[in-house]
């Protein structure tokens, strides 16, 4: 009768973890204020200052994603020529220059974090944040930039 009884409750505990709703942390609101808020006053610790990476990020139309259980967060941002976001909106943009990927629990382990500069900058090490060109020239200034990164990494520069 224990051995049941335990049984059940494993199951109902499987079941409702894996098909209960996820709830839905991030809000398109506060995307915008992260980007705007915590993003750009940042920006110069994020983005080492080589200037080829801010080349890279600077002037920018960017196509940012998050991606969340229930449907994507996407946005549209414009930078300036330091990479600053001078213009966010919600959607896709028209003519993207630059696609910024991640998912909602980085975002929000970021924006929880003690130290944004240190957990932005190992989430883009890892993967968890993913930067692509769009079209041949963007694509090839991006993969510039993170062979650049890979060595002022690997040396310590950053």
């Amino acid at each position: 009768m224990v051995r049941i009884v335990k049984t059940s409750l494993l199951i109902i505990l499987l079941v409702s973890t894996f098909c209960a709703p996820v709830a839905s942390a991030i809000t398109e609101a506060e995307a915008e204020h992260f980007f705007l808020k915590i993003y750009n006053p940042l920006l110069d610790e994020i983005v080492q200052d080589i200037p080829i990476v801010k080349s890279v990020f600077g002037g920018q139309v960017i196509h940012i994603i998050i991606e969340k259980p229930g449907g994507n967060i996407e946005m549209s941002a414009v930078t300036n020529s330091d990479g600053y976001i001078t213009e966010l909106a919600s959607g896709e943009p028209e003519d993207p220059t630059l696609r910024l990927i991640s998912t909602e629990a980085v975002v929000e382990r970021v924006r929880a974090s003690d130290d944004l500069v240190a957990e932005t900058n190992e989430a883009l090490k890892n993967g968890e944040i993913t930067y692509e060109g769009v079209g041949i020239k963007q694509e090839i200034g991006v993969t510039i930039v993170k062979v650049v990164y890979f060595f002022a990494d690997l040396f310590g520069v950053i």
